[in-house]
């Protein structure tokens, strides 16, 4: 039986859902009369009302929960594709609480849990545990958890209150495709674009705006793979405390420390080693 290559980094991370944003200072270092401008033409009014609906709507919720079920493309050496798929609860309490429960097409499962003082990443299978304290927002817990710990977490840009902004600075063309009467709920489905990946997301198109399908295709990669995702059991603003999300290890569960890489500054000694930031005093975290 031959090996099957399957995803060992983050999939989508907060940069890469709909492509990375310029940072302030490239924009204002960057020299505009060697860049194409971007024709505002490309831009629908329909679909950005459809899209700037959705965000407003998920950015403003006190809170929700929805369970993303998804399928994902990983490319072999030989460039097939052969496709993983993963079921995910996620239940969000702002400001300061998410437990996010997956469970991936092999078995294998997985609990992070942030407590707005602390982020736990839970293995069920071998009942361990990394905890790391780290007090703030969802906002801040879910950019660390992703750009610092490098831990997958599927469609992350989606529980952030800055949606709107994010969406506004990435995409570079959108259109209005079709209402879309075959789906769960009639739903208006909008595609677009940005510098790394195309898009699509089908918004119900009544009652409350909630993104229902999303796939995206990641257009500079090898073999161009893609996400493809269904979101389901929406609930918005559910009766929920951030104790009632908080992590309670199983009995018997044992706590082994996390090991963050921390980035070098600009001022480290040339040939140093980004060091560990340890919780803990052991050389591993959980994978």
């Amino acid at each position: 039986m031959r090996t099957l290559l399957r995803l060992s980094g983050p999939l989508l991370c907060l940069p890469l859902l709909f492509g990375p944003a310029l940072a302030v200072s490239q924009v204002e270092g960057a020299d505009t009369d060697d860049e194409p401008a971007i024709d505002e033409q490309v831009i629908d009014e329909h679909a950005k009302d459809v899209l700037n609906r959705m965000a407003d709507t998920l950015a403003q919720a006190k809170g929700f929960s929805v369970t993303i079920r998804s399928n994902y493309d990983v490319v072999q050496d030989t460039g097939e594709k052969i496709e993983f798929g993963e079921r995910r609860t996620v239940t969000l309490n702002r400001p300061d609480a998410l437990r996010v429960e997956s469970r991936q097409s092999d078995g294998t499962r997985r609990q992070v849990t942030f407590d707005g003082k602390a982020l736990t990443v839970f293995d069920p299978g071998q009942n361990v545990y990394g905890q790391l304290d780290r007090p703030g927002s969802v906002d801040d817990a879910v950019r660390y958890l992703v750009q610092d710990l490098q831990i997958r977490l599927p469609l992350a840009l989606l529980l952030v209150t800055t949606l709107p902004a994010e969406l506004d600075q990435r995409i570079q063309a959108l259109d209005y495709v079709e209402h879309d009467t075959l789906t769960p709920v009639p739903t208006d489905h909008v595609a677009g674009r940005t510098e790394d990946v195309d898009f699509q997301v089908w918004v119900a198109a009544d009652g409350t705006p909630l993104p229902q399908r999303i796939t995206i295709t990641y257009k500079n990669d090898e073999g161009e793979p893609q996400y493809r995702a269904d979101l389901t059991d929406w609930t918005l603003n559910p009766d929920l405390s951030a104790a009632q999300l908080a992590f309670r290890p199983p009995d018997g569960a044992q706590r082994i420390p996390f090991l963050v890489r921390v980035r070098k500054s600009v001022g480290d000694q040339p040939g140093s080693q980004d060091h560990p930031e340890r919780s803990g005093s052991a050389e591993e975290a959980p994978k």
